[in-house]
């Protein structure tokens, strides 16, 4: 993208923030960002869609903060795709809150013409879930399947390293800006994500990987792809929230059934009661798209790849993701004089999953931009106490139905959580 057009993506993505419910709308009267920079204060006055906030914010035209991202951008050859490029994938176009624009370390595979798959699952993997996490998305990625994830630690990391082995594309969506690379234990890895796909984020380069960033992440996971695989994971984890995403967004959700009563396998159990796929291999997916994508899929490979695809890992302590590293790095620091010791300050995991001490102050911009019911139920919510959507329903008369889907996107705006046990709270 030209570095004019891309100053103006930058500094429209400043206004709306991440996750904008006004900006679809926004964008198809004003396709050219540039347009609207030119706005002035008569003509925002009477725009259709904006709320007082963002009037406000676009009236300040200032080019300074996004001079400086396109200055980093620029150095660290970081692309900018904005939402009018040709190279912004037109899966995400049709989600209900799509990014303005997408940081890009690595070169974006195709995302329009073929297969493209989200693997999420727990941070704290078992072996079973860790070995066939590997084997799908190596199978997967080996069929010419792009390999979508969050980096994070564990399912996330193994299913991009899986990917990498065999060759294939793979696309980590992270939920902090490019130069905080989150989880630090990650930071070899996500450079050679950079080299055999991509690494993007809606986050301005210099965000903190702050804990209410990442439902809102998650989104776009699911928003790239087909479908969803959920591989491991509690009640209310974050890989549950990328599923919740998924079938809002109309996308297939798949799940890796597991052992009853294990905490791993109660998530995707529950799933497969509410109606998703049972995956037991990639020949499963293979299959459930191969009338749609029966050119796209390179069969050859594919058969290949099942044949060699028990967990290498040698590739995976290569990458940083075997287990050893992750102790390693999370456990130990050196101090000056090459002793080693533990922490002594809580490391970026500890602060991003730590409980909140008090409640976020609300964001009355985010909060303006919800429609009447969702905020009818977000000032019906405890203010000191987490809550089931049930809970909700019975005390505001409200159906459970409407009370989910409003809790998914007060979830997406930052102003609500998941906690474990199905539960919600304010952030």
């Amino acid at each position: 993208m030209r570095d004019e057009n891309a100053l103006y993506w930058v500094w429209l993505a400043e206004k709306f923030g991440v996750a904008s419910k006004c900006f679809p709308s926004f964008v198809e009267k004003y396709p050219d960002p540039y347009d609207v920079y030119r706005l002035t204060e008569e003509e925002l006055e009477y725009t259709d869609g904006m709320t007082d906030a963002l009037k406000a914010r676009f009236a300040d035209k200032s080019l300074d903060g996004a001079y400086s991202i396109l200055k980093y951008c620029r150095e660290h050859k970081v692309g900018i795709i904005g939402y009018g490029s040709a190279q912004y994938p037109q899966r995400l176009r049709t989600i209900e809150n799509p990014p303005v624009v997408l940081y890009c370390l690595g070169k974006l595979p195709n995302m329009n013409d073929g297969l493209c798959l989200g693997i999420v699952g727990t941070r704290k993997m078992s072996e079973y879930g860790k070995q066939t996490a590997y084997k799908i998305s190596y199978e997967l990625a080996a069929a010419n399947a792009v390999i979508v994830s969050g980096m994070a630690l564990g399912i996330d990391g193994v299913s991009a390293c899986g990917a990498i082995s065999a060759g294939g594309k793979t696309v980590a969506v992270l939920g902090s800006g490019i130069a905080k690379v989150y989880p630090r234990q990650h930071e070899k890895l996500m450079k050679i994500i950079a080299q055999h796909g991509a690494v993007i984020t809606e986050y301005p380069p210099f965000e903190a990987p702050n804990g209410r960033n990442f439902p809102v992440r998650n989104r776009i996971i699911s928003g790239l792809c087909q479908g969803v695989i959920v591989i491991e994971g509690a009640r209310g984890s974050g890989s549950l929230i990328t599923a919740s995403k998924a079938l809002s967004q109309g996308r297939e959700l798949f799940a890796l059934p597991g052992k009853v009563n294990e905490s791993n396998s109660d998530g995707p159990n529950e799933l497969i009661r509410n109606g998703a796929n049972v995956v037991l291999s990639a020949e499963d997916i293979i299959g459930h798209y191969d009338f749609l994508y029966h050119d796209v899929i390179n069969y050859g490979k594919f058969y290949k790849a099942k044949r060699k695809s028990d967990i290498d890992e040698l590739a995976l302590e290569k990458m940083g993701v075997c287990s050893s590293c992750y102790r390693k790095q999370i456990a130990i620091v050196a101090d000056e004089g090459g002793n080693t010791q533990a922490p002594s300050t809580p490391s970026v995991e500890q602060t991003v999953t730590a409980e909140p001490e008090k409640t976020a102050e609300l964001d009355s911009g985010v909060y303006e931009s919800l429609d009447k019911l969702s905020k009818q139920i977000f000032d019906s919510l405890p203010k000191d106490k987490s809550f089931t959507p049930d809970e909700v329903s019975t005390a505001s008369g409200i159906a459970i139905s409407e009370v989910i889907t409003s809790l998914t996107m007060l979830e997406i705006s930052g102003l609500v959580t998941s906690v474990p046990g199905g539960m919600f709270k304010r952030a």
